[in-house]
């Protein structure tokens, strides 16, 4: 009885440095499956690259992004003007 139980011992430990090792292998996997669309569903959202995101790169982003409003909003006011013109002519 004394060596089916030393067999069975190595067996359980075995078992358990299998089962260790494929959590880890698994752990490994799943983060890199992971990692990229990640990265990339964050450029799409936010427009950065977590790796770009130092302060000065983030500064000068933040008044590229503040001048395009500007030009954006301007734009808004010229094609309201210009509407209001058109529906004025229309009118007359």
């Amino acid at each position: 009885m004394f060596p089916s139980d030393i067999a069975l011992s190595a067996l359980l430990i075995a078992s358990v440095v299998f089962l260790i090792y494929e959590l880890r292998k698994f752990n490994v996997l799943h983060a890199r499956k992971y990692e990229i669309p990640t990265e990339k569903i964050w450029e799409k959202f936010v427009g950065l690259r977590p790796e770009d995101m130092t302060e000065s790169n983030l500064i000068m982003k933040i008044q590229s992004l503040e001048n395009d409003l500007k030009e954006m909003h301007r734009q808004l006011v010229k094609q309201r003007d210009l509407t209001k013109k058109l529906i004025e002519e229309l009118g007359k």
